[in-house]
């Protein structure tokens, strides 16, 4: 993620950084409940004989509270490490402060119940740089793996089907996931080892940090040559309607790619300003498509262009290259 950076208010003193050596820097806090926050104090290019890692050393006591609920606060211990319990959903704001001299603020938003943040800031000259921060949990619902199935651990129709995807654990639920090729429904037993696949879904809350598991909305199905669909119907390409493809790129034009779609034939796919290319949460452009990647188009059909069904894409997915 890219790094917040925040002025920060102290003596040039504090170049001289030693951090506080005060137990496990645990928190005051009303409640156990709500948001959790696990963090980490680093200071780059300072250098000290206390520090511990390569983390900052301060000349004082560093305390972190929470704007919104000043009663929630926590010291920074010794190893750089703080944490807070029962923060309030939506957003807060933390203050980090010196011996009561206040030398940064860090703001936070669209935090959902139960979420659980880890995050590391850098104090780097006269600023307060969050370097990293993470949020799992029940409340992060925005997950997405891509990928290959490594392994089905369990299969069963009726129940939790689990798969191994892209080195993730990721649960399958019936009445809550639904599985499809294009527009076609598919089953659970239609995820099988080596298939391509995109998933959305949430991480399960009764689940441990370290190997979270995710229960899937959607699994979207690629990629698999073994499964054809049968030819679409005679003005199957009508001028207007949603279309998806999901296929080999086997052209290229000056704003166009040509998909080619098992069973289906090949589709023009129109591209222009406001189509959104992408793999995952990496944007793409139009000059990095190549011959031979598998991709997943969006769009509206336009009629036949040749042998062709004329697409102009809302969206391309990259799949595999």
């Amino acid at each position: 993620m890219n790094a917040r950076r925040v002025a920060v208010v102290f003596a040039p003193i504090v170049v001289a950084l030693i951090l506080a050596a005060c137990g496990d820097g645990g928190p005051s806090s009303p409640s156990q409940e709500g948001i959790s926050l696990q963090g980490t104090l680093v200071g780059a290019g300072v250098a000290s004989a206390s520090s511990v890692g390569g983390r900052a050393s301060v000349a004082g006591t560093i305390t972190v509270t929470v704007v919104e609920n000043p009663s929630i606060v926590t010291t920074v211990g010794a190893d750089g490490r703080f944490s807070l319990r029962g923060l309030p959903p939506g957003g807060f704001t933390l203050v980090f402060s010196m011996d009561g001299v206040k030398l940064g603020t860090l703001a936070f938003a669209e935090l959902k119940p139960n979420q659980e943040i880890t995050l590391t800031v850098r104090v780097e000259g006269s600023t307060l740089v969050l370097v990293e921060e993470r949020r799992n949990g029940i409340g992060h619902g925005d997950t997405e793996i891509e990928g290959r199935v490594d392994a089905v651990n369990t299969l069963n129709p009726a129940g939790d089907s689990v798969f191994v995807i892209n080195g993730r654990t990721v649960v399958a639920r019936p009445g809550e996931t639904t599985i499809r090729e294009g527009n076609r429904s598919r089953s659970v037993n239609d995820v099988t080892v080596g298939r391509q696949v995109h998933v959305k879904g949430t991480f399960l809350p009764e689940t441990s940090r370290a190997n979270q598991m995710v229960l899937a909305h959607e699994i979207i199905l690629q990629g698999d040559d073994t499964v054809s669909d049968p030819a679409p119907p005679r003005g199957a390409c009508a001028a207007g309607s949603n279309a998806e493809v999901e296929g080999i790129i086997t052209g290229k034009g000056a704003s166009s790619v040509t998909v080619t779609q098992q069973a289906k034939g090949d589709f023009l796919c129109l591209v222009s300003a406001s189509t959104r290319i992408r793999k995952g949460n990496t944007t793409y452009t139009f000059d990095q498509l190549q011959g031979g990647w598998r991709v997943h188009v969006k769009g509206t059909q336009q009629g036949m262009a040749g042998t062709a069904c004329q697409v102009s894409a809302t969206e391309i997915k990259v799949q595999g290259q």
